[in-house]
């Protein structure tokens, strides 16, 4: 039996599989996560593209720092910055080949897979994790460019850790949202103030983002969920955390808003959420909105968040 298949069930309902965060390599974590089919990177990767491009048109400028939130071992990094798909790194990591590899061995493959795949080298992605181990791994595979392990619901940022957070340009998320909450966005605001980077989040439908979004009204941001699409994140790990939650979508709603039909829904799934500042240049507003309209081609939900001089999405 896979470790998935294993696992018991966490507090949310969900398999805790919080392990595979904590060893030296990312093998295990590949190899438990190819076997329940989690996609949510790619899935989220041609929106955050999107996002990127807006961004740089936006400010006219090419070089973008993003946060990753929940990092792990640099899988978006990863994605983005080499335009690799899961199956590729679910080859390095989870083959028979890469299980036998040694970890010095990897590293340094990983070295050279990032020098010679890189496709955006303007693109500087930076992690922030509970797992020190994840952390270290994918700062020293180059697959991060810096990356601090902490966890701000428990405190704010100490000053080497409030560092490697500022100056984002975008913060960016793929599941972490629900075991993170207001305080790491507020530990990252913080960071970030006076600045207010712009924000893009797919979350877990069984986490409600009510609490975060009402904490960055506060800071000047709106927040807008695409409607009526959702984005895979995995498939269940048993018929035991399908039922959980389920029943755990079913106890939120009932609200018309989640369009959740929690009978027929083989995954877990995420909501696209966008968080942005209220105010932007028109112009800036109106690139971005498209970019936004031609990237929802999957299923999860994300936000997106940024200020500027004018309502965004032609709202008032």
């Amino acid at each position: 039996m896979s470790t998935a298949e294993t696992s018991e069930l966490d507090e949310t309902g969900k398999i805790d599989i919080t392990d595979i965060y904590n060893k030296p390599d990312p093998r295990v974590y590949y190899s438990t996560l190819k076997d329940l089919d989690y996609q949510i990177p790619e899935t989220a990767k041609p929106v955050f593209q999107r996002v990127i491009s807006a961004y740089r048109q936006a400010y006219g400028k090419d070089k973008v720092r993003v946060l990753d939130v929940g990092c792990s071992y640099g899988v978006n990094a990863a994605i983005l910055k080499c335009d690799l798909e899961m199956d590729q790194l679910y080859d390095l990591y989870a083959s028979q080949a890469g299980r036998s590899t040694q970890r010095d061995q990897l590293l340094a493959h990983d070295q050279t897979l990032m020098e010679e795949r890189i496709k955006d080298a303007e693109l500087e992605v930076v992690g922030l994790d509970i797992s020190k181990s994840a952390i270290d791994y994918a700062v020293a595979a180059h697959l991060l460019d810096d990356g601090v392990a902490a966890n701000l619901e428990a405190g704010a940022p100490p000053p080497e850790a409030a560092a490697v957070l500022d100056e984002a340009d975008l913060v960016i998320s793929t599941g972490c949202i629900g075991y993170i909450g207001k305080k790491t966005m507020e530990g990252i605001l913080d960071a970030n103030a006076p600045r207010r980077p712009w924000m893009a989040h797919f979350v877990l439908r069984m986490f409600p983002f009510d609490e975060i979004g009402t904490m960055l009204e506060d800071f000047g941001y709106v927040t807008e969920k695409v409607e009526n699409q959702t984005f895979v994140q995995r498939r269940f790990a048993s018929d035991e955390e399908r039922e959980h939650v389920l029943q755990r979508l079913s106890e939120l709603v009932s609200t018309p808003s989640t369009g959740l039909t929690p009978s027929k829904c083989p995954a877990v799934r995420a909501q696209s959420i966008t968080v942005r500042t209220r105010w932007r240049t028109r112009r800036a507003v109106s690139a971005f909105s498209v970019q936004i309209g031609a990237s929802t081609r999957s299923t999860s939900d994300w936000s997106i968040s940024r200020t500027g001089l004018v309502p965004m999405w032609g709202k008032a």
